[in-house]
């Protein structure tokens, strides 16, 4: 077994289909990666960490199929967004 086959064994023992064992399995992947990078790093402002961190699992985790490509995407996009809010705020001076 390898590791696309995974989510196919995953949704198979629990009855699900593969879209949701997919999901479900890469929220773990996710969560075991940031959780240990958080602890490690609770005592600095490390917001950027833990966006690389987490934008580099979702890639890997799209590369082994387990995650659709729009994903990615749409955390790119949303990340931008908040990245151009905080720029608009800096220069508007608002905050």
């Amino acid at each position: 077994m390898s590791l696309e086959d995974i989510p196919q064994a995953f949704a198979d023992y629990f009855e699900i289909n593969l879209t949701s064992a997919q999901v479900i399995l890469s929220i773990f992947m996710i969560c075991a990666v940031l959780l240990p990078v958080m602890y490690l790093s609770r005592d600095k402002n490390a917001t950027t960490v833990y966006l690389f961190m987490f934008l580099l699992i979702e890639g890997a985790l799209v590369g082994l199929g387990w995650l659709p490509f729009w994903f990615l995407i749409a955390t790119v996009v949303l990340m931008a967004l908040g990245l151009a809010k905080m720029g608009g705020d800096l220069v508007s001076g608002s905050k």
